[in-house]
């Protein structure tokens, strides 16, 4: 899965962004939490832990395992920028060092997804994006010289070793603007039912955003948002749950059914985006490429 875009690429060298569908990740450094200081109870940690993780692996072994589309929440934090989901995460470095050991050694393509959080704001942002640029700047496709980026043929990103698609809130910096860009739907339901009721106006509204703008990626958020209630159930009771990667396990494997009944719809979707994401889900939603051409 290392370049499985890439390998598509130069069977159809006139293969685009919009012609393929990404497996992506939710809240996607959120492998770990950094917690020393803040809540020093082992079973509250816990607990925090249990219901605010989202992902078993860092962002270089999702990117190996075929991952091409990252949600990525920044914060800053006394004059330095960290990876967040509530808690800290990690420095921003590590992040960076982990994107550049798997361009060093496969460099397919994938798409950044960066929230601004705690204390960033359109002042401030342009420092984010010059440490980024300045980390990866022969890697990223700017919008200035892919104004058209989604329909534009990957092998011509290939020919000039550019696979860094780059979306950012606020303006003052040079990647694609989320809020012009992207559509990245959050139903925020914590039913299953409910949420996939509310996918599928999701998906309406999608194909509608493409018949305006072909060049706006869309981003189907397939995840379920706990309340207290569950996480209070999950403690308490006896049941077969007792986290986010236990609760949602059963809402996972409801993709495909969902996929089969609307797939019609699923031309204009760009990346489906899980919680907890694994192979057998990475693999299926890969092979789907197959399918929709």
């Amino acid at each position: 899965m290392n370049n499985w875009i890439s390998d598509l690429a130069k069977d159809d060298n006139q293969l685009t962004i919009n012609n393929i569908i990404l497996p992506g990740t939710h809240n996607s450094v959120s492998s770990k939490l950094s917690l020393d200081g803040v809540y020093t109870l082992p079973i509250i940690s816990h607990v925090i832990e249990n219901w605010a993780l989202n992902q078993d692996l860092n962002c270089y072994k999702q990117l190996v395992n075929g991952v091409r589309m990252f949600d990525i929440d920044i914060s800053y934090i006394d004059n330095k920028f960290y990876t967040s989901h509530t808690f800290i995460i990690s420095e921003l470095e590590d992040l960076i060092d982990e994107l550049k050991k798997y361009n060093d050694e496969h460099g397919d393509i994938y798409v950044l997804k960066f929230i601004c959080r705690d204390n960033i704001n359109n002042n401030n942002v342009e420092q984010l994006a010059n440490i980024i640029n300045n980390n990866f700047k022969d890697r990223i496709i700017l919008p200035k010289n892919y104004s058209n980026v989604l329909n534009t043929p990957i092998l011509n990103f290939i020919n000039e070793k550019k696979n860094m698609i780059i979306y950012m809130e606020f303006h003052n910096h040079i990647f694609f603007n989320t809020g012009i860009y992207l559509y990245s739907s959050w139903t925020n339901d914590n039913e299953m039912s409910k949420s996939i009721l509310n996918n599928k106006e999701v998906l309406n509204r999608m194909n509608e955003l493409k018949t305006y703008n072909s060049n706006i990626l869309t981003d189907l958020n397939w995840t379920l948002t706990p309340t207290y209630r569950e996480i209070i159930y999950g403690i308490f009771c006896f049941c077969d749950y007792y986290s986010v990667k236990s609760w949602i396990k059963n809402y996972n494997t409801m993709f495909f059914d969902f996929y089969s009944r609307n797939k019609n719809k699923f031309k204009n979707v760009n990346v489906v985006s899980f919680d907890f994401i694994n192979n057998n889900l990475i693999s299926t939603i890969i092979s789907l490429n197959q399918k929709i051409k």
